[in-house]
């Protein structure tokens, strides 16, 4: 089967790009429709990261290329979204070199789809290292072009009164005249030395955004960065950072104990659809929930739902419900079985087709949620090393 769609902007097409890409994370697959609610505590704990970010520098490298493309005094918006993609794809084998991890489109390279400007695009505004967070990137390069071409209009026109170093010099212009980005200003040849790491300089800023803007200050990645939580990076499960909660204030401790306990809870959830699926025949899947039945996690859930202002009335109903039906496996698997049919429709659920939907001994998405814990751990590693907290 293929899939095809119909993009108006290039908005809406990195959003069906942003769920493809999602469906091919590990651990992404979401057979029961409870995304809203990971990606909820995500936002909380680690906000401005996505699963699809891999290295820090991109926050630099956009804005660095952006802030060029504001010196284009000619180019309309779509021109420049276009020297803009050339530029992403340029970047690709001078970043690429010493086997660097985590470039973004070496395999694709020309084909590739999804820019790096973006997979970081909300960061840079959850930062603020972009100043206004309403606008999209189109919609940034729209307002850029007209208060260039009104600046331009005005200057030749002679009523523009310019300060000294405007008029000092014209080719500034554009970098001095239009404020959108609060971060240091690249040297001329900051391509010649380029490669994925971030500077010290780089690392400074980034940290000091994550650590003072409003929306991010009082999160848990800031707190990471802050009080300099190296082992944080070393975590191999979400449930490790149990050893930060001495460090936690009240509010962060409660949203990540949240957070840690319903990954425990749904669990269950994810193990019994896969014991469904497998008519009891996976003895990965048998084991776990024997385990997890032994001590099932409990959880209020009218406290998560006015946490994360829930207001998908289904999914309130199917965790009440799976709540209630712990101790009774026939409507327990009812239950999953009428859930996934729900989100799915009756032709694409698997437990409901398995003429279709073959069991072959592999389990379906038996990982806990883990709440872009990795991708985190990947974007801190980066500004510690940057600093020399890290010795790479």
């Amino acid at each position: 089967m293929q899939l095809g769609w119909v993009d108006f902007s290039k908005e809406q097409r990195s959003k069906v790009l942003s769920v493809l890409k999602l469906l091919s994370e590990p651990g992404a697959v979401d057979e029961l429709g409870i995304g809203i609610i990971r990606d909820g505590f995500a936002n909380i704990l680690f906000p401005g990261t996505s699963t699809i970010q891999t290295r820090a520098k991109y926050f630099f490298l956009i804005p660095y290329i952006l802030m060029e493309l504001e010196k284009q005094k000619n180019l309309k918006p779509h021109e420049l979204l276009r020297v803009l993609d050339q530029n992403e794809t340029d970047l690709i084998d001078i970043l690429v070199k010493e086997n660097a991890s985590g470039v973004i489109g070496v395999d694709a390279r020309e084909k590739l789809k999804r820019k790096p400007s973006s997979i970081y695009w909300n960061a840079l505004k959850t930062y603020g290292i972009f100043v206004n967070p309403n606008l999209t990137l189109s919609e940034y390069l729209k307002v850029f072009c007209n208060i260039r071409d009104t600046k331009l209009k005005t200057k030749l026109s002679g009523n523009m009164r310019r300060s000294e170093e405007e008029a000092a010099d014209d080719s500034d212009c554009a970098s001095s005249a239009f404020n959108f980005w609060r971060l240091p200003i690249p040297p001329l040849n900051w391509r010649d030395s380029l490669d994925i790491n971030l500077t010290k300089e780089e690392a400074v800023h980034l940290k000091y955004k994550i650590t003072s803007t409003p929306e991010t200050k009082d999160s848990l990645l800031a707190l990471i960065l802050r009080e300099k939580k190296i082992n944080f990076c070393e975590f191999e499960t979400f449930g490790e950072i149990d050893e930060l909660l001495v460090s936690m204030p009240d509010m962060m401790k409660e949203d990540y104990i949240m957070a840690r306990d319903f990954a425990n809870f749904i669990y269950g959830a994810q193990v019994r659809y896969n014991v469904i699926f497998s008519k009891e025949m996976n003895d990965e899947a048998n084991s776990e929930w024997d385990i997890w039945k032994k001590n099932i996690p409990s959880i209020n859930l009218e406290k998560l739902f006015g946490r994360l202002n829930l207001r998908n009335q289904n999914l309130r109903y199917f965790l009440k419900a799976y709540q209630k039906s712990l101790d009774n496996l026939e409507e327990l698997d009812k239950l999953i079985i009428s859930r996934e049919k729900q989100l799915k429709g009756a032709s694409r659920a698997k437990l409901t087709n398995g003429s279709l939907y073959i069991y072959n001994g592999d389990l379906i998405n038996m990982d806990k949620l883990y709440y872009r814990i990795n991708n985190t751990q990947r974007i801190v590693r980066d500004i510690f090393e940057g600093l020399g907290d890290i010795h790479v």
